[in-house]
């Protein structure tokens, strides 16, 4: 898990004795529910719109989209009949919404219905909605027939064969690809968004639901209702990699860039499972039957809608922290070195004073801090360092002195080489006179 740490280092340094004080948090992260927002009957579908900030929840029994600025209902829309998936546009900034029972899409603009988009097929029950940035188009499932609607603007410009009842639908843009959780058939069919046409048919779980893309990892993962897991499939290979057991019947799932976790909503337990990579960190209970998730980068928090209790919990995740202090120093033997070497000709002398301090810290803390003392070696020298770092596993903080010879060390030095340069002088005239 990835956090930043701010650490404060005081370093007291001399040649015999150092102290060393660092503070840094522990891991853990928390997961609060710190409100549940009632809105219309029977909440589904959950988009975030970055334009205005807003949340947008489609109120399946109620015929509505509820708008959430924070934790506040400030609007509700009527769309078409049973509204379920929902996705935002950015390229027009509209609002897209299944209507389940009316075979069309609303096309919202703030607050406001401006196009109802009709769905050729018949039977058609229009399900989940994705965006492609790659060519702008809107993606709905249409479940009663096993199609694909692609939308450009306000228009159906193709309509595309799938597996058995579509439900969920996300874009990967490392590949450019839609993939589509197909519930009657246990797979997750593949389109690429330049033909518009299925590449690749992926066997995952039982009942496939809803379908996450996540950029840290480039995985897909997809809920499997039945099977009481989420399935993660390579985007760079489309194959399954790994199958995570989660909460009963399993439904929404949304990335979280914050912390890089991926969150599902189990219907059956009334909880929202947190996955990191392929492992299960937590459990968190919110309303009755949860059905979808997802994320709001202007405050931080996890949206869920409870279709059983007419609420969206917001979850706040937080990091707790601590400090750790460092008494202990252990001192290596400071070693001094002085070599003198005398011909007839030449004099050499080679000096070399050092000082090595280790002190090691058990903390989710990762630095290397270095410092440099000059002789005379009774000097004391303090100095602070801060510095912030981003670590995911305890490690040691080392400091090293380092010290080098004093002016009065030079001269003494220099006197030695002078003595021995005349007294080679005066062995060289001895045995002259001999």
């Amino acid at each position: 898990m990835k956090m930043m740490i701010a650490v404060s280092i005081a370093i007291l340094l001399s040649a015999f004795r150092l102290s060393v004080t660092a503070n840094g948090p522990t891991d853990g992260t928390t997961f609060k529910v710190i409100a549940n927002i009632t809105v219309g009957r029977g909440p589904w579908g959950i988009a975030y719109d970055p334009s205005n900030g807003y949340i947008y929840v489609t109120d399946y029994d109620s015929n509505t989209v509820s708008v959430i600025n924070g934790t506040t209902v400030i609007a509700t829309i009527p769309v078409g009949p049973e509204p379920a998936g929902v996705a935002y546009n950015p390229s027009n900034g509209y609002i897209y919404v299944a209507d389940y029972d009316s075979n069309t899409v609303s096309v919202i603009y703030g607050t406001t219905v401006i196009a109802t988009i009709g769905i050729e097929t018949w039977p058609a029950w229009p399900l989940g909605v994705a965006y492609d940035p790659s060519n702008g188009y809107i993606y709905v499932t249409v479940y009663g027939s096993n199609t694909v609607s692609v939308i450009d603007g306000t228009t159906v410009i193709a309509t595309i064969p799938v597996g058995n009842g579509p439900v969920g639908v996300a874009y990967d843009p490392s590949n450019g690809y839609i993939y589509v959780a197909n519930s009657g058939s246990n797979t997750v069919s593949v389109i690429d968004g330049k033909t518009n046409k299925v590449i690749a048919t992926i066997p995952v779980g039982t009942w496939p639901s809803w379908v996450a893309y996540d950029p840290s990892n480039g995985y897909i993962y997809v809920t499997n209702f039945a099977s009481n897991t989420v399935s993660v499939i390579d985007g760079a290979t489309n194959t399954v990699i790994a199958t995570i057991p989660v909460g009963p019947t399993p439904y929404g799932v949304a990335y979280d860039p914050s912390n890089g976790y991926i969150y599902v909503a189990n219907s059956g337990s009334h909880t929202v499972s947190v996955i990191d990579g392929t492992t299960v960190i937590a459990t968190i209970p919110v309303g009755i039957h949860p059905v979808e998730v997802a994320y709001d980068p202007s405050n931080g928090y996890i949206y869920v809608t409870n279709y059983g209790s007419g609420t969206v919990s917001v979850i706040s995740t937080s990091v707790s922290t601590s400090s750790t202090s460092i008494s202990s120093v252990t001192t290596s033997t400071i070693t001094t070195t002085s070599t003198v070497t005398t011909t007839a000709t030449t004099s050499t002398v080679t000096s070399t004073v050092t000082s090595l301090v280790t002190t090691t810290v058990t903390s989710p803390v990762t630095t290397t801090v270095i410092s440099t003392v000059t002789s005379p070696i009774t000097t004391t020298v303090t100095s602070t360092t801060t510095f912030t770092v981003t670590t995911t596993s305890p490690v040691t903080v080392t400091t090293t002195v380092s010290t080098t010879p004093s002016i009065i060390q030079t001269m003494i030095i220099a006197l030695i080489i002078i003595i021995a340069v005349l007294a080679a002088a005066l062995v060289t005239v001895t045995i002259r006179r001999r």
